[in-house]
């Protein structure tokens, strides 16, 4: 942990990583939706959602039963 707060993170590099991958789907948990627009940022293709309280919570849940899934 204390490596983290006073290195470099490698945020971007790993959600273009990710995408790169063929995730298409991110959730960001917490309040504020800062994650969610820099994600956007970089490739406005992914579907990023952000759950704050209930309601988004139940936004996501619905979208869901659209999302393909492959593991």
């Amino acid at each position: 942990m204390f490596e983290q707060v006073y290195s470099a993170v490698q945020w971007e590099a790993s959600m273009r990583e990710m995408i790169a991958q063929g995730v298409d789907v991110f959730i960001e948990c917490g309040p504020g939706k800062v994650l969610s627009g820099l994600l956007k940022k970089i490739d406005r293709s992914v579907a990023a959602y952000c759950v704050y309280d209930e309601a988004s919570l139940e936004a996501v849940l619905e979208a869901s039963k659209e999302w393909s899934i492959n593991a």
